[in-house]
């Protein structure tokens, strides 16, 4: 058995199987998650004053920087290609859209679903602990 030329590249990472459909997954939704808060981002500066609640476009904006801030943090799981990090990104992608939908619906004069955003806002703390617990445990 003949030993692995040590001048060799190293392999790249697999392009099928869990670890993959995890990484196409985040990183899909990652960009649809960036393009919607880019869109939300223009309704908060364009939209009427009479379709926003008292204080709609702060609401908004707010929602729209979790939203983006979120969606690089899934960017960012994706191309380091860690396989831990398959166990947090879902937290990262739920986490944003029960925060963020709720935040956006009520701006701009939808249905009250407030309630839902501190669940959301829960979700993204439990996530962030998890991605603090992989490092501790030197997973990552």
């Amino acid at each position: 058995m003949s030993a692995p030329c040590p001048s060799a590249p190293p392999s790249p990472p697999p392009s099928h199987g869990p670890f993959a459909t995890w990484r196409r997954v985040s990183l899909a939704f990652a960009g649809l998650s960036g393009a919607t808060a880019v869109a939300m981002a223009a309704l908060a500066a364009h939209l009427p004053d009479r379709m926003l609640a008292p204080n709609g476009r702060e609401m908004m904006g707010r929602a729209v920087e979790m939203q983006i801030w979120h969606s690089l943090v899934l960017l960012v799981l994706a191309f380091a290609g860690r396989n831990v990090f398959r166990w947090v990104a879902p937290g990262f992608a739920l986490g944003q859209v029960l925060f963020c939908v709720p935040v956006y619906l009520l701006a701009l004069k939808g249905p009250a679903i407030g309630f839902i955003a501190p669940w959301g806002g829960s979700v993204l703390i439990l996530s962030w602990l998890g991605m603090a617990m992989l490092a501790v445990r030197r997973s990552i």
